[in-house]
């Protein structure tokens, strides 16, 4: 029995609204989905893609250096969830996948910035590029600081808006976001003062150029700073910082790895102030907006600091 014709073009839309309507956001399913028909072409019927296109696909955005990343992985997660769909509506006879896949890589380990590092990256913010820039160095640098200090994800920093920030209760209101919840995250004085700071520079440029936009972050344009934009920036300041990884991980340091720092080094300060860490991981969960303890766990790394001083801790229990 024959399939149904449908562009692929058109099965991309419809499918990505399908997976939309079960509640997902589907961002990165939809960006890989819509690369993908950007390859193929969107005027293409489906029934044309073969197991050479997603071969060739695969190993042309997932491969480094030889080696399947764990974006291989992903595109062919988000591919094959693509094709079945199509194959259960006739779109598709066959799933057009390769059916071997290489070996997984290992857990990618995040990075953990050292403070003479973060300290780098802050500085760096200001003057990573001078000309040709629609982003205000002030306002990726505010970027940045508010993303470790408060461990926010990259995207949660992007969407925030001047009503978000409540300087008098020390709280930022965080709408929205992974899983479809909000959650207020408190802030000390230090951060107070970092935002009073960012707040009167933003209000005396908005001023004079009558930006009437509410986003926290805006470029010379008045636009909110998109997320994409922020990596730019970031990898700018990455490399004129000169801070890369030594190991032989598939992706170099990342913005994500701020969050990954601010949840370890919160973890290691408990231990160093002899708090009851696996008391309060619950409320570090609740503090980054995850839905259980093992997402959290997988933000804290084993580093030399908190091995310290977690062994410092278990020589004082043996000790009783």
């Amino acid at each position: 029995m024959g399939g149904l014709a449908m562009k692929m073009g058109e099965a991309v839309t419809v499918y990505i609204s399908y997976r939309m309507s079960l509640g997902e956001k589907a961002r990165t399913i939809g960006f890989i989905i819509k690369n993908f028909c950007g390859y193929i072409g969107a005027d293409k019927d489906l029934s044309i893609i073969s197991e050479q296109h997603c071969f060739h696909y695969l190993n042309a955005h997932g491969v480094r250096e030889g080696v399947a990343t764990t974006y291989w992985f992903s595109i062919y997660a988000a591919l094959n969830g693509f094709f079945m769909w199509a194959v259960a509506r006739r779109y598709m006879t066959v799933n057009p996948l390769p059916k071997d896949k290489p070996a997984e890589p290992d857990d990618f380990v995040p990075y953990i910035y050292s403070n003479v590092e973060l300290k780098l990256i802050f500085e760096t913010a200001l003057t990573y590029r001078k000309r040709f820039n629609i982003e205000y160095p002030e306002v990726i640098q505010a970027m940045l600081k508010l993303t470790y200090c408060l461990g926010l994800r990259p995207g949660e920093t992007t969407h925030l808006v001047i009503d978000d920030i409540r300087l008098q209760d020390g709280i930022v209101h965080i709408r929205e976001t992974k899983f479809y919840k909000s959650r207020i995250v408190p802030f000390g004085e230090e951060v107070s003062r970092m935002l009073e700071d960012y707040l009167l520079w933003r209000s005396e440029i908005a001023l004079r150029r009558c930006v009437s936009d509410n986003h926290l972050f805006i470029d010379k344009r008045g636009n909110p700073v998109q997320l994409s934009s922020f990596q730019q920036a970031f990898r700018l300041i990455r490399e004129k910082a000169g801070i890369h990884r030594s190991d032989t991980a598939y992706s170099d340091v990342r913005l994500q790895d701020l969050r990954h720092t601010f949840a370890t080094n919160r973890v290691a300060q408990w231990y160093k102030e002899g708090k009851d860490v696996q008391a309060l991981l619950p409320v570090l969960s609740t503090y980054l907006g995850h839905s259980n303890l093992d997402s959290t766990a997988v933000y804290i790394s084993f580093t030399n600091q908190l091995l310290d001083e977690a062994g410092k801790r278990f020589q004082t229990y043996a000790a009783l």
